[in-house]
C-alpha cells in the first residue's frame, strides 16, 4: 500500500497547496474608488506597463512599495551584467598592472551604478 493510501486509510487526508494566510493577511477588505475615465485608463496603462494587475498596482502605490515597469527590470538586468563584466576587467587589469585600464573600468562602473540607483528612483 502506498504511503497516500496508508494515510487515507488512518482517517488522515494530505490536502497539499498552499499554506494559509494568517487572518491578518487575508485581504478580506475592499475600498470603493471613483475615477474619471482618463484617470482610470492612466492607471491601466501604468499597471499593464509594470506587469501588475489594476489592484496590485494601486495597493503597492497606496503602500509605498516599490514598482518597476518591465523595461526598468530588463534595463537593470542588462546594466547588472555590464557592470559584471567591467568588474572583471577592473580586475584583470589591475593585475596585469594596467592602472589606466583599471581606472576607467573603475569609473565606468560608477557610471553603471549611478544609472542602477536611477532606475531603482523612477515611479516612486
Amino acid at each position: 500500500m502506498s504511503d497516500q493510501n496508508e494515510q487515507q486509510s488512518e482517517g488522515r487526508q494530505n490536502k497539499g497547496g498552499r499554506p494559509r494566510k494568517d487572518p491578518r493577511d487575508r485581504r478580506t477588505k475592499r475600498y470603493g474608488l471613483r475615477l474619471s475615465p482618463k484617470e482610470y485608463e492612466e492607471i491601466q496603462d501604468r499597471a499593464e506597463r509594470a506587469g501588475l494587475s489594476v489592484a496590485e498596482y494601486l495597493r503597492r502605490r497606496a503602500l509605498g512599495k516599490p514598482i518597476s515597469t518591465k523595461v526598468e527590470k530588463k534595463t537593470t538586468e542588462e546594466l547588472n551584467r555590464i557592470g559584471v563584466h567591467l568588474n572583471q576587467i577592473a580586475h584583470r587589469a589591475s593585475s596585469e598592472d594596467l592602472p589606466d585600464v583599471a581606472s576607467e573600468a573603475e569609473t565606468a562602473i560608477q557610471e553603471v551604478r549611478a544609472l542602477i540607483d536611477q532606475i531603482g528612483q523612477m515611479d516612486r
